[in-house]
């Protein structure tokens, strides 16, 4: 699967001089008015402007930025509480200095945050902060699914000149009828920025190596993004858990039969609590959360 660079869409230029990055509220406010609002190119992309979700379809399958101020605070953890109260302020500041009323430019930052990449597109010095780099939508090949362990990756060719390709490889070989995956954010999302920018939690610890979850009693080293996360709120930020329920309850809750936000809710709650530290037995690594027999509402 390939696409030539001519048929992305760029949401910043990367030649702009600014202090800090772009936020996903910039990139939506320039994806109305260089793809919206300008004919010439609402022509050219209107295939796949066509399929893209309509504001009541995103209501429907909405990320946490939809989410009530109560149901922002049943998710209890500070990162991603945070995270979607910036995006909500970045949101309310821009709504302010354009046309765009504040519902309009969150659904198209839904937009953004949902259907785009960041492109890393070069570096002199890999370890460097100086990298130059560009948010893109790429029609129809963001289609492809999460998968923790994704049989296939982005890559883009000849990244420095204009005509420049981007390509779905296989990482290993597939099998017909086998769904294309692809892991978001390159491996290093955790499950908050799955949440916050997707919608979804993962199934599974991703990355997770049960054998090796514990080295001479103690808690191995953390490599999953999930746990780098947690690892960092404990040393960083005078992390205090912000719990108000157990692993188990919240599991027990969901066999019960939650639904809709309450269950993504408390999956993403027994995701953090898993990575930072909880037993992993009461889920064996994974999200074993089928409801039970007479269960729900």
């Amino acid at each position: 699967m390939s696409l030539p660079s001519s048929l992305a869409l760029s949401l910043w230029d990367p030649s702009t001089k600014s202090e800090t990055p772009p936020t996903a509220t910039d990139c939506a406010v320039n994806f109305k008015e260089w793809y919206l609002d300008d004919e010439n190119r609402l022509n050219t992309f209107a295939p796949y402007i066509g399929i893209l979700p309509t504001p009541s379809e995103v209501e429907l399958d909405v990320t946490p930025d939809y989410y009530s101020e109560n149901e922002i605070k049943m998710l209890e953890f500070p990162k991603i509480i945070e995270s979607i109260n910036q995006r909500n302020r970045d949101i309310e500041k821009s709504s302010t200095t354009t046309k765009l009323s504040p519902s309009d430019l969150k659904y198209y930052t839904y937009l953004v945050t949902s259907r785009s990449f960041n492109i890393r597109l070069s570096a002199d010095d890999k370890d460097s902060d100086n990298v130059k780099g560009v948010r893109i939508m790429l029609p129809f090949l963001d289609l492809l699914n999460h998968g923790g362990k994704s049989n296939a990756e982005l890559d883009i060719l000849n990244p420095e000149k204009d005509d420049s390709t981007f390509v779905i490889r296989a990482k290993r070989p597939i099998q017909p009828g086998k769904e294309i995956s692809l892991t978001y954010g390159s491996g290093g999302f955790s499950s908050v920025d799955l949440f916050s920018s997707y919608g979804f939690v993962p199934s599974g610890v991703e990355g997770r190596d049960e054998k090796n979850v514990k080295v001479g009693g103690r808690k191995r080293r953390p490599v999953t993004a999930d746990e780098r996360t947690m690892a960092k709120l404990e040393t960083e930020e005078g992390y205090v858990s912000p719990w108000s329920t157990t692993l188990e309850e919240d599991v027990e809750r969901i066999k019960e039969g939650a639904e809709g936000r309450e269950r993504k809710i408390l999956e993403f709650r027994a995701k953090m609590k898993v990575a930072g530290g909880w037993p992993v037995g009461v889920m064996d690594g994974k999200m074993d959360l089928k409801k039970k027999e007479g269960g729900g509402k």
